[in-house]
């Protein structure tokens, strides 16, 4: 007897009417969810319910931060005391807080801590942008963020950080969070406050700024450092305006008050002089503030050991100032680094913080020359290619790329006839490196810079040689510092050890290190850097004790460098204007490498390494090549050399280096391709 099947329905049911079972699925997903609901819930009430929210008074007020340099002498101080100075709310000026609200916070007055509707539109904003280009936290919110929390980057801060900003907006009332966030917010130039800030930037207390001066604050509170009109007047400006704009859009101004504010100038206080290491000790202040969070930074009673040596950063300023001391003199930056623990030991970012606070040396990237084939020599020898081989070194040299031909040239335009690698660079000659580049592979050159210490980006092209990619002074100084250790690479550190009242370590670094090169590698890289100051470009550089070095120099002079190094010690030295302005008319020469580069690396050396005992670098061992190449053979490369009547070989002797100042070769400008944009001028770097 065959069974009829039930028929289904839309309904559901089956033909007997009793309801289907929903799958397990179904179910299991309702009640994980409801599980996450209700844990969500208990988190949240035992977070709202044991967190304590502490009365405006018994806020920590700011006292300054002691900065120590290693050896416990101190170089600066943090301001979290006389730079932050509390004012009531009505001492403040409508304008002011009614701009704040207006940029940063329109809904102020109506949410109860959070704003969901900013955190929707906020990421809605983001996500389409494809980057963070709005925020959606609320005034409370950063105010617990900068009083309690601090900066933290995680989902568990933020919770927290939303909780407290709902009990505070219970406890408090919105004058007193209005007034305890402009009270401590961060505005630059090392101010907290508006009040600090209003001294700061115009001379005056904050009841007496007026309406522009008012809008342009706020404006800053974003990025203080980005929107300073000293760095930029006319992205000031725009901010500035756009408060006007959102004010009047609030209906908290005029629309003809607005456009009169508009027709204000842009003008504010010169910075203050930046005292010993200015640069330095806004790099420290700026990472502690990630590291420990400015709750604690600013919070008073805590003391900062920086690896900084007092005497070296000194005699760094010194060395600056004695041969730059004029108006219209090129910008200097300079780092040095203890190769034996990474340690900045000096770091000059600009000749005058007070007129330049960008810091050239750890932030500014420039292409350097010549100085970049320190790192092809490091690659070729670590293939396996003896510094003895020889290569053919003519005036000017075509090579073939997938990009087209590349025309190089060397700076003093000369037929060198053939020269060893080691001879080549000492006279830093671009149409030997330009092959030798293309034997050990452009890629290779890059990793091999990396590892040595280059953080930036580099393209792997045959220029790269020449030093087309930009680098910082900081890095390059890590990747010599890393030859002066024989091959250990140290990771950069600018921060021994941050304790607070009691002594309790807060902050400890614990920096990378790697062995790069083997011994035998960088040993006989540096006996061929040593070349470059006995008998070379390099030879004004000469500091009376064992020392290696580079020149560098790039296109139509824009960038000059000295980088070089003892056992003991590793500096590089930078020379330029930051617009770009080239350096060939700079007391009627045109500063090359070998100049006032090597002037100022030389002056610093002396005196920086006065009591230290000379030590000589190890002497290369026995070559371990990885091939069998020899080194009378012709390189690979010569066949991409256009056809012209052979030069015959010989041996060049030393007398036939160039004259102490080195002549620059510019390097030729970095392309966005991978590989070289043909050219049919000559590219050139020394």
């Amino acid at each position: 007897m065959s069974r009829r099947r039930p028929t289904k329905r839309t309904t559901g049911r089956t033909t007997h009417g009793r309801k289907r079972a929903r799958p397990r699925w179904r179910r299991r997903v309702l009640l994980g969810a409801l599980g996450m609901f209700g844990t969500g819930l208990v988190v949240f009430a035992l977070t709202y319910a044991f967190a304590r929210i502490p009365e405006p008074d018994e806020i920590a007020r700011a006292q300054a931060v002691a900065v120590l340099d290693h050896e416990g002498r101190a170089i600066g101080r943090f301001h979290a005391g006389a730079d932050r100075v509390s004012i009531p709310l009505g001492d403040m000026p409508d304008d002011f807080r009614n701009a704040v609200i207006a940029v940063e916070d329109r809904r102020f007055h109506s949410h109860s801590g959070i704003s969901p509707i900013s955190i929707l539109r906020a990421t809605f904003r983001n996500a389409t942008a494809g980057r963070a280009v709005q925020g959606g936290s609320t005034i409370t919110q950063q105010y617990v963020k900068n009083a309690f929390v601090g900066n933290e980057r995680s989902i568990a801060r933020k919770f927290k950080e939303a909780v407290l900003a709902m009990k505070l907006e219970r406890r408090w009332s919105k004058d007193q969070i209005l007034e305890a966030y402009l009270n401590t917010i961060y505005l630059g130039r090392g101010a907290y406050g508006v009040e600090a800030a209003a001294r700061t930037y115009f001379g005056r207390k904050a009841k007496d700024m007026s309406l522009p001066q008012s809008a342009l604050l706020a404006g800053m509170i974003r990025a203080p450092e980005s929107y300073d009109p000293a760095r930029d007047r006319a992205l000031a400006r725009d901010r500035r305006d756009l408060v006007l704009d959102l004010m009047v859009r609030e209906e908290l101004l005029d629309s003809s008050d607005a456009a009169k504010a508009k027709r204000a100038d842009v003008k504010v206080r010169k910075r203050r002089p930046g005292g010993t290491a200015p640069h330095f000790l806004e790099d420290v202040r700026k990472l502690l503030e990630t590291e420990v969070g400015p709750r604690i930074l600013y919070g008073g009673g805590i003391t900062v050991t920086t690896t900084l040596d007092l005497d070296m950063q000194r005699a760094a300023e010194r060395a600056v100032r004695a041969v730059y001391d004029r108006k219209n003199d090129p910008q200097a930056a300079l780092v040095a680094i203890d190769p034996a623990t990474g340690s900045v030991r000096a770091m000059v970012g600009s000749r005058s913080f007070a007129r330049l606070e960008f810091n050239l040396a750890s932030r500014a990237r420039r292409q350097p020359g010549s100085t970049f084939k320190t790192a092809v020599l490091a690659t070729a020898v670590d293939e396996g290619i003896p510094t003895t081989d020889t290569y053919r070194a003519p005036a000017q040299i075509t090579i073939e790329t997938d990009a087209g031909p590349w025309k190089v040239s060397n700076y003093d335009h000369a037929d060198h006839g053939r020269l060893t690698i080691e001879r080549a660079t000492e006279l830093s000659v671009n149409t030997v490196y330009a092959q030798l580049i293309t034997d050990v592979d452009p890629a290779d050159v890059a990793d091999v810079a990396g590892r040595l210490g280059i953080i930036s980006d580099l393209e792997p092209v045959p220029s790269l040689a020449l030093g087309t990619s930009g680098v910082t002074t900081q890095e390059l100084t890590s990747m010599y510092a890393t030859l002066a250790a024989r091959g250990t690479w140290r990771e950069p550190i600018l921060v021994e050890q941050v304790t607070d009242a009691d002594g309790t370590v807060l902050f400890e670094p614990e920096p990378a290190e790697e062995r790069v090169l083997e011994r035998e590698v960088a040993d006989r890289v540096n006996a061929t850097l040593q070349g470059v100051i006995t008998e070379g470009t390099g030879r004004s550089a000469d500091i009376g004790r064992p020392a290696a070095g580079k020149t560098g120099t790039t296109e139509d002079f824009r960038d000059a460098w000295f980088a070089g190094y003892t056992p003991d010690l590793a500096a590089v030295v930078w020379n330029g204007y930051p617009k770009r302005k080239t350096l060939e008319d700079v007391r009627g020469i045109s500063v090359t490498g070998g100049s006032f580069p090597a002037q100022i690396w030389t002056a610093f050396m002396r005196e920086a390494l006065a009591d230290v005992t000379p030590t000589p670098f190890p002497a290369p061992g026995p070559r371990k090549d990885k091939d069998s190449r020899s080194t009378t053979s012709p390189s690979p490369v010569e066949s991409l050399v256009p056809s012209e009547t052979p030069t015959p070989i010989k041996t060049p002797t030393k007398t036939s280096s160039p004259s102490p100042s080195g002549s620059p070769t510019p390097t030729p400008s970095p392309t966005k391709s991978k590989s070289p944009t043909p050219t049919s001028s000559p590219s050139s770097s020394t």
